[in-house]
């Protein structure tokens, strides 16, 4: 190979190195901008498997934007070539720091994932690592030869980009605070039949069943709803495809009432609209939206929906500091705390659910009112 050829060469692998980079911490990024929650949850995950100590969730919460807003501005410099050896130095450092902790966490096993991608894509701690020693030899290419980096776009445009870019991940990472993440990749979403999910999640097998029926050659597949064809078509035979559950996850929805008892069925099942006050922890919930709270109470018992506090708060003493402190009416019924974290992130969150349906979900700094409700019951 002429040296010539052997330059063309590296400057294609440097490039190619360059771009996986790039969307690798631009997709990171937005991931993270996209549920700052969920990754506030991960750290405390961290915190607790590492450190003997706690952090409020404020903080904790202002590293969760921090992270997200660093990932993808550095995504977004090495895309455009900006600053291209101080950026190429920054992610090599980033990637070292990195590979170094999914040292310790392949070895260890901390946590069950990384966390790196969110909901969107979970890892094993073994291919974090993995992933990890991929991006650091890339990052020590593109250090490398920094130089060797195409631009794509001009100086003025490039810095202009970068801008836009930067401003809008903090915006949308401030806007999915308020309003819940745009993008719901939890087994919780919107849309969700619960007691479809629950149902097939918890171990009950489930079939497609398509019966087959042939003539002069062609072949026809009904389900068993459809009305059989007429007699000139000739029985084949039953097909019955085992029915896979989207997201075991949902298995994990069990809730119980004060004495201990198994209600999760009695919330499910319940017919017409059913209201979810999500209060992971008692004693740290936002109180500013407390009279929203009591109001939405009000308005289900005034129209016979069923209401219900879901908390992972079973001790008296987060019982009754939360009724003096909000003047609540309503009972507590217990459930996990990450199961609640996962099904709405707020705190307090809110679930609507129709016959088992998930139709609305709000957060703490978003809840409806009375009037959002009548709308939504017309």
């Amino acid at each position: 190979m002429t040296p010539a050829a052997k330059s063309q060469a590296l400057t294609v692998v440097v490039n190619v190195c360059r771009l996986l980079l790039a969307a690798t911490f631009i997709f990171s990024g937005f991931v993270k901008a996209n549920d700052p929650l969920g990754t506030v949850y991960k750290l405390e995950d961290y915190v607790h498997a590492m450190a003997w100590f706690t952090l409020p969730d404020t903080f904790l919460l202002g590293c969760a934007v921090i992270l997200a807003f660093f990932e993808f501005t550095l995504g977004v410099y090495v895309l455009f070539g900006i600053k291209r050896k101080a950026t190429s130095g920054i992610m090599l450092a980033f990637m070292v720091v990195m590979t170094l902790l999914t040292v310790y966490i392949a070895i260890a096993n901390p946590v069950e994932d990384c966390g790196c991608f969110g909901d969107v894509l979970i890892l094993s701690n073994g291919a974090t690592l993995a992933k990890n020693i991929v991006l650091l030899g890339a990052a020590v290419l593109i250090r490398r030869y920094y130089r060797l980096q195409k631009n794509f776009l001009g100086s003025a445009a490039k810095w202009l980009v970068a801008f836009v870019s930067l401003c809008s991940i903090i915006g949308y990472a401030v806007y999915c605070i308020i309003c819940l993440p745009v993008l719901d990749f939890r087994p919780y979403k919107v849309g969700t039949n619960l007691r479809e999910a629950v149902t097939s999640a918890s171990g009950e097998e489930k079939f497609d069943v398509k019966i087959v029926y042939e003539k002069d050659g062609e072949t026809m597949e009904l389900s068993a709803d459809d009305e059989d064809p007429d007699s000139t078509w000739t029985y084949v035979e039953t097909r019955r495809t085992p029915i896979v559950a989207q997201d075991l996850a949902t298995a994990d929805f069990y809730v119980a009432d004060a004495d201990g008892e198994d209600i999760t069925e009695d919330i499910l099942y319940a017919d017409g609209y059913t209201l979810l006050l999500i209060i992971p922890n008692l004693m740290n919930a936002d109180e500013g939206c407390v009279d929203k709270v009591n109001g939405l109470y009000d308005y289900a018992h005034e129209h016979g929906w069923d209401f219900y506090c879901l908390t992972s708060s079973s001790d008296e003493e987060a019982q009754t500091y939360w009724e003096e402190h909000t003047g609540a009416e309503y009972g507590y019924c217990i459930a996990e705390e990450r199961m609640l974290k996962t099904v709405v992130r707020g705190q307090p969150g809110l679930v609507l659910l129709h016959d088992g349906i998930i139709q609305k979900k709000w957060g703490n700094y978003n809840l409806p009112d009375e009037e959002d409700l009548k709308q939504l019951n017309n």
